[in-house]
Formats: structure tokens, sequence, C-alpha cells
């Protein structure tokens, strides 16, 4: 099965040569982030760099060999219009997330196995073999990305499923998301995924989460906004710091507004995280394959709607300094020398049966808005409203209006 898999691949790579250089401004080696820097776009493009690294970390990628000894490989997706970037980063394993100016960003997670058997973040699931990406498009009309990875399991390495996602960038600032994978374990439970999003938060070095999100009144952190698309049901959370000697950086939890069943079932979702620069959101609905039926909304400060309870607890960022599948919580030297991610919100698909996850399409629109979050509500609306097959197509997509968002 995996061979059959690389000759694709390697059929897919010969194929998208032939189509043009997959790097931007007619480079055909890699770039630089100092060159990055002066590389411009009529619209939306692409470049494919050999030292990026996240968040202002300077140490080593110490033992087991991270990302095939080349840890630094990423591919950036750039606009004319905008200033924040849309980052697949090898160290990472590719998954993706928008990076804003100030250094942080939102991290949109992939399909996880279930059990926790099979996934990503682990030493094999690091490997070039087992998560690459594609360049179909290059801009500057659009931009679209293929990511295959393969759900692996951390002792063993043995694949559980083969995922597919593509990406489609255009120049109004958003992002198509089309997610879907088939097993490679037919009618095992672990062989299926059934947790496809998550709404990471990440900090740079020397920075947590009430450096990043954007901060109310009362001093508190704004860390999620959830929005009906079709009426004017809302929720907010809050997180407030706590200066406790054992833990310094945790934070209690405050939600306001609408029941969250109300969100919860909503045919039109769409789920924020308040940065001080930028409102990064994500979309999706009945009409984009994410049926509120048996998608459940998790806020995961509150157990009660199927999140973990963690409220603000902070993790050293995956998998920079820390082996990969492995959590260790920030504590007073760590977040000085790496960078830390949070997590106020996830969603799962475990009321629908394994075999009707596999191979189905789910579709998801990301961008970056301002405090303006109606609009943001307007924007998931207009997506949504014409139905599934208008919302699926990229097309559909390129036309929506550009969010205005604050230069730096």
């Amino acid at each position: 099965m995996r061979m059959m898999y690389s000759r694709m691949r390697r059929l897919s790579v010969i194929l998208l040569v032939l189509a043009g250089p997959i790097s931007a401004a007619g480079h055909s080696t890699p770039l630089t982030m100092s060159q990055l820097k002066n590389t411009k776009t009529t619209g939306v493009a692409v470049a494919e760099v050999s030292d990026y690294v996240f968040g202002n970390y300077r140490g080593d990628f110490p033992s087991p060999p991270h990302a095939d000894l080349n840890p630094r490989k990423a591919l950036i997706i750039f606009w004319k219009d905008f200033n924040y970037r849309f980052v697949f980063s090898h160290e990472a394993s590719y998954c993706p997330w928008f990076e804003l100016p100030s250094g942080a960003a939102l991290s949109y997670q992939f399909f996880e196995g279930n059990e926790g058997w099979a996934e990503l973040f682990n030493d094999y699931g690091r490997k070039e073999q087992n998560s690459f990406v594609d360049v179909i498009e290059s801009g500057p009309r659009r931009v679209w990305l293929r990511w295959t990875y393969f759900g692996v399991n951390m002792q063993s390495g043995r694949s559980a499923f083969r995922g597919v996602e593509d990406f489609w960038a255009f120049p109004n600032g958003l992002i198509l998301r089309r997610q879907q994978y088939s097993t490679l374990m037919p009618g095992q439970n672990t062989g299926y995924a059934r947790e496809p999003i998550e709404l990471i938060g990440m900090s740079p070095v020397g920075k947590l989460w009430f450096d990043v999100l954007a901060q109310i009144s009362t001093g508190e952190s704004h860390a999620f906004i959830g929005l009906d698309a079709f009426s004017d049901a809302r929720v907010d959370i809050f997180w407030k710091r706590q200066s406790k000697p054992r833990q310094p950086f945790a934070g209690t939890s405050r939600r306001t507004g609408s029941p969250w069943k109300q969100i919860d079932d909503a045919r039109g979702f769409a789920g924020i995280i308040p940065f001080t620069d930028g409102s990064t959101f994500v979309v999706l609905g009945d009409n984009s394959g994410f049926a509120h039926e048996t998608t459940r909304l998790k806020e995961h400060s509150d157990k009660t709607t199927g999140g973990w309870g963690w409220r603000s607890l902070t993790w050293d960022h995956w998998p920079i300094g820390w082996l990969n599948s492995q959590a260790h919580d920030v504590d007073d030297e760590s977040y000085k020398k790496f960078p830390s991610h949070f997590a106020p919100f996830g969603l799962d698909l475990w009321s629908l049966p394994n075999e009707q996850t596999e191979g189905r399409a789910f579709y998801s629109l990301m961008g970056v808005g301002n405090t303006d979050v109606e609009a943001i509500r307007r924007l998931a609306r207009k997506w949504l409203e014409n139905g599934p097959e208008r919302a699926i197509e990229p097309d559909q997509v390129a036309a929506l209006p550009a969010l205005r968002v604050k230069k730096h």
C-alpha cells in the first residue's frame, strides 16, 4: 500500500514540475526568510523557504532528529494586501497555521486517530514520507496546496489512515480547506479518525496567552468567540490570569452570551480567536459537510460541552524543544526558551460511525479579520447560504469580500 502511494506521489510531483515552478517569483530553489521579505506578488503566492523557525525559537533541534534533519523547511503562502501569512512547517509535520505580524499564530490541526493510536506529532509522523505538501497552483490568482499525511502509531510507525487536505488561497485573504481520509486498517477502530479540527493558539518565545490574546476593559483575555451564522446568537469566553505560586500562568474561565447548545446546534458557525493584531477564524456548517446534528462543538474550558476542561492550560509548543506526542506544561523557565500553545476550542464527529467519516469531504473557510466580528458573521452567512454545491466551490470563495485587517 505504501509503495503504491509513493508511486502516486512521484507522478504527482512530475506533473507539478511540468506545470511550472513551485517557488514564488520565478525562484527554482528555496528562498531564505530574508529573501521572502522582499518577494512580492500581485495577488497571492507561495514560496518554499529553507530556514523557517516559529516563534523566535533559537535553540537546537534535539535528538531524535526532527523532520528528516531539515526542520526549517516550510512552504509559506503570502498576500499582496495582507501582512499575515499561512505556514506549512516541516517541523510541525506541515500542520498549518496563520501567523500574524506579532508572531502569534493559530493552528487548525488535522484528522487525529481514534483512541490516540495514530497521529502526526511523533517521530514517524514528522518524516517526509508520512507528511508532505505538493504545490498544484502557485498564484497569483490563487494558490492550491495539497497536504498528504499518514496517521502513524507512535511506537511502531504503522499507518492507520491516509489524510488528504486541499487548501485554496485567494487574493481576498481567505482560504478554503477540504479534509478527507481513507483507512488503512479497515474494520478496526484505530484505523479511523473523527476529530478533524482544533483551534490551537500559538505564542512566541517569552510570551503566553495573556500576552497575545486581545484584552477587554476588565483586564481579562478574550480567548474565544462563537457565532451562529444565521442568527444573532453569540458566545464569548474570557480567561483571567491568576497569580498562584504553583501555577503562575493559570487562569480562570468565564463564558457569556447565548447558551452553548444554541451555538452547537447552529446550521452555520464561525469560531474566532481574537489576538491583539487580528481575529483568526474558521467557518463551517451544514452546507460545507459539517452537519450540525453530528458535529459537536467543544469549549475546552468546560467539560459539559464535551471539552477537556483545560481552561488556560499552556504547553511548550510542539514539537520544538520537546519530543512529539508528549506534553510538557509551561513553567517559569521553559516559556523563556520555547514557544507555547493553548487550545480554547475544538470539534468532533463522534456521532458519525467510522465508515461515514471515511472518504467524506469536509470543507471549512479560514481567514483573519479585525475587531468587527459581525463582518465575520456576515461573511460566514454569505458563504454558507447558497447551498452545498456553491459552498464547496473555490470560485465561490474567491468572490467573497475581503475583510479589513489593521496594518502593522
